[in-house]
């Protein structure tokens, strides 16, 4: 997905349940941060990973996915990420993987305006802006990646479950999911 220029160097780490890449972001500052692939269901016969990314505290094991760490190293970071999801498919090459934003979840939108200073008046802007970074992404590259992946998007439906369909670029999507052909 990105190319191993401008991507930092990351650890690999496997238990039964995760698979995690750890790497350091170095910026303004010197950050831990986490990429885990984490199953959470079936979808037509296949496990169906959650892509989560976030900083990370080795020392109490904490994952931190709702901060915007401003680091000033975006591009390598996301690359970074990128980088790491054909390694997920090397190993769940029959899997799933569904790409969703912390800030796409249920309640964000309030719990932002207690804090936010953008004093949004119809929709919070900063609600989405996480999977629309993968969306473009998908939407720039699509033609190449489908060479080697199928594409679902996803839509919120009652109770925050997620309804799909075939991915049509220009589609504003709550989830990606993404298979190997």
């Amino acid at each position: 997905m990105a190319g191993t220029a401008n991507v930092y160097e990351f650890d690999e780490e496997q238990s039964s349940t995760e698979l995690r890449y750890v790497f350091l972001s170095v910026g303004k500052k010197i950050v831990s941060k986490i990429v885990v692939y984490t199953c959470t269901h079936q979808f037509e016969n296949r496990d169906v990973y959650n892509l989560g990314f976030g900083d990370y505290f080795d020392e109490d094991d904490n994952i931190e996915d709702r901060v915007q760490t401003n680091n000033g190293d975006a591009y390598v970071v996301f690359n970074t990420v990128l980088a790491t999801i054909p390694l997920f498919f090397e190993k769940f090459s029959d899997s799933m993987l569904m790409v969703q934003g912390s800030d796409s979840r249920q309640g964000f939108a309030a719990e932002c305006k207690r804090t936010c200073l953008k004093n949004c008046k119809t929709s919070c802007r900063k609600s989405n802006q996480r999977i629309s970074i993968y969306r473009n992404f998908v939407e720039k590259h699509f033609l190449t990646l489908s060479q080697d992946y199928w594409f679902l998007g996803g839509f919120r439906g009652l109770r925050y479950q997620i309804i799909t369909e075939i991915y049509i670029p220009g589609r504003k999507y709550d989830a990606i999911l993404m298979f190997r052909k």
